[in-house]
């Protein structure tokens, strides 16, 4: 009788190992197959719980009162509620001492007589900035303000967006001053914090669910108008990946925001899927007529127009 060998034994055990863990391979590979075609393959409906709906798109001005008033001033803002309008959209940036101030550019050359960043200069050098004689020459007194300035103004009024302009991915501390003011003011109702940073956005909801996030994109890089309007050296270009609808669909699912602010050159069929599928959704800029009866068949949300007067009389007809 022969002397048993261990080797006999142990290449039937290292053949079912060597099974199993090509099972467990496949199934790891199919189950991230999955994930990856949910995040970037699915669209599901809408299932927030913080947007209320409104019985009639929403009619917002876009940079405080369109083409009526001086560029995202608290004077434009009041002449725009004042007009009746639903709300209004501006611009919110961080001074050198961590002041969150309502200014559109990152410098303020274009819309000042002064020079200069807006990340390096103080509060109180900021707020000393007129934006009225750059709209007409005749206006004074149309000055930057705080965001708290306009929170505490546009309560009971309306609804105030700001978009957090936050170029990169490091943190700022711009997310956490909004929500902290929003706090204060107990403004969760009636201001909506927007973003194309999805990054802020994801902040801004670690900080306070509560708190009413808008990711805003567009299909393409700034066109020659916008960028005609930009110092050289502001030009922020929008990354390919925010560009790309499969992308923002793994994003929305991650981020969670509340409502989306979608560029009205978008591809059509992704705005009219992303309404369809219950989202809040408000179109920017349409600012001619043609434009403007098109995003408001729509029915979406809400239109964001630089022509929000014109854009309140097609909506009421």
């Amino acid at each position: 009788m022969g002397t048993p060998n261990p080797a006999d034994g142990a290449a039937p055990r290292r053949g079912r190992a060597s099974g199993w863990a090509r099972r467990a391979l496949a199934a790891c590979g199919l189950a991230l197959v999955l994930v990856l075609a949910y995040l970037f393959g699915c669209e599901p409906r809408y299932r927030g719980t913080l947007v209320v709906r409104p019985p009639r798109p929403l009619v917002f001005a876009h940079r405080g009162f369109g083409d009526h008033a001086p560029d995202n001033s608290l004077y434009a803002v009041e002449r725009a509620l004042t007009a009746g309008l639903d709300g209004v959209d501006v611009d919110g940036q961080l001074t050198r001492d961590s002041e969150l101030v309502i200014f559109h550019d990152l410098s303020v050359d274009r819309l000042t007589a002064d020079t200069g960043h807006v990340r390096d200069k103080t509060a109180a050098q900021m707020l000393a900035l007129d934006l009225g004689p750059k709209y007409d020459p005749r206006l004074r007194g149309a000055n930057v303000h705080t965001f708290e300035d306009f929170v505490r103004d546009v309560k009971g009024r309306g609804i105030l967006m700001v978009e957090l302009k936050v170029p990169g991915l490091a943190a700022s501390g711009i997310e956490r001053r909004a929500v902290e003011i929003i706090q204060r003011y107990a403004a969760h109702d009636y201001v909506v914090l927007s973003s194309f940073n999805p990054v802020v956005l994801y902040r801004v909801k670690r900080l306070d669910p509560k708190v009413r996030t808008a990711l805003i994109f567009m299909d393409t890089n700034w066109n020659p108008e916008l960028i005609a309007e930009i110092k050289p050296g502001d030009v922020v270009n929008l990354p390919w990946p925010l560009r790309q609808e499969f992308i923002r669909r793994a994003i929305r699912k991650i981020v969670r925001p509340d409502l989306l602010s979608i560029n009205h050159q978008v591809d059509e069929a992704v705005l009219d899927r992303l309404i369809a599928k219950g989202w809040p959704v408000f179109i920017w800029t349409p600012d001619e007529e043609n434009a403007l009866r098109r995003a408001l068949a729509k029915r979406p949300y809400g239109v964001i127009s630089d022509q929000p007067i014109r854009a309140q009389q097609l909506r009421d007809q």
